[in-house]
């Protein structure tokens, strides 16, 4: 398991150094370094939510789910923020994890293609042997790229989809050329289109109709946090209380302007006021209202992954075991 550098905001250096006096406990939690996508973690933290709640959050960030999902099974963290599909993906692999809170319910993703090649690229199957960017290899963007090209009736090696990370550098591949398309991902978008504003998307997830279009449905489970069964068995108080820290945090971020909760974004992470602003108001479009897993939206995680994994079809999951209400619904 590879080593995570650990990147604390003040107010939880505070909380961690002050916890054994405090007598607060302790929780390990894995996010991606995108400084808008996990605000209400951050809101919590900063707020001084996690400790009105009795507990000290020593938060990890990591270079994406993927990882974060490393980090978790390998017991680095205890809780990791991560894409619901992956809750499907590991349930195929045996592994008891579930997501225990919804923070998102659309993804915050498009489909752009290069400046280049923006008369060229038009439709999902103008892609066909293009070089298509995702942020790795497995990911919520790459099955987000496979879902789009079936859904057109091409199939998943119809291109050739690279690594391209995720924010600037994924936007830096589209200007440069070293791929023709790349599936963005939440802040990156507003930077994208505040470089190329008259560029439109081949798709847009974050919007109910380019949900809809796509899924069949204006909500899709996206982003939210998930634990191993065995650690919300032992610790459901402290789930409950982990959970109710950060619907807190994102009550917060749809009760206040989208200038206020950019001032909660770290000064190092900020790009300019216009981009940071345009990703906030779009993040607090898509933020969960509750916490909780909309019936049938599990059934609807299941048939997205089978796409790029078709264990899917063949193997029978159990449902509850992807994401469980338990903890957001009694917070």
């Amino acid at each position: 398991m590879p080593r995570f550098a650990l990147v604390l905001l003040a107010s939880g250096l505070v909380a961690c150094h002050g916890s054994q006096q405090a007598g607060l406990q302790e929780i390990r939690l894995a996010i991606h370094q995108d400084p808008i996508a996990f605000l209400p973690v951050r809101v919590a933290q900063t707020l001084g939510y996690y400790e009105e709640a009795g507990l000290a959050v020593e938060t990890a960030e990591v270079a994406g789910g993927t990882k974060a999902i490393q980090a978790l099974l390998g017991g680095s963290v205890d809780v990791a923020a991560a894409s619901m599909s992956d809750a499907v993906q590991l349930a195929l692999e045996g592994r008891d994890v579930r997501g225990f809170l919804l923070l998102y319910t659309r993804p915050t993703a498009a489909l752009a293609v290069a400046p280049s090649l923006s008369g060229t690229i038009r439709t999902i199957h103008d892609l066909k042997g293009r070089t298509v960017g995702v942020s790795a290899p497995g990911s919520a963007s790459h099955q987000i790229l496979n879902f789009l090209l079936v859904s057109s009736g091409l199939s998943p090696d119809a291109v050739s989809a690279v690594s391209v990370g995720m924010s600037a550098s994924s936007v830096a591949a589209l200007e440069h050329g070293t791929v023709d398309a790349a599936v963005l991902i939440a802040s990156a978008i507003p930077a994208f289109e505040r470089r190329h504003p008259r560029q439109t998307f081949l798709v847009d997830l974050r919007t109910p109709a380019g949900a809809r279009q796509v899924f069949g449905s204006e909500v899709f489970p996206a982003l939210g946090l998930m634990a191993e069964e065995r650690w919300l068995r032992a610790n459901p108080d402290t789930a409950r209380r982990l959970v109710r820290s950060v619907t807190r945090g994102m009550q917060w971020i749809r009760d206040h302007s989208a200038e206020q909760v950019r001032d909660m974004v770290p000064q190092a992470a900020r790009t300019t006021a216009e981009a940071d602003l345009h990703a906030i108001r779009q993040m607090q479009q898509v933020l969960s209202s509750d916490g909780l897993m909309p019936p049938g939206a599990t059934e609807l995680l299941q048939k997205f992954v089978a796409v790029s994994n078709p264990r899917s079809k063949a193997t029978p999951i159990d449902i509850a075991r992807i994401y469980t209400n338990e903890f957001a619904a009694t917070r």
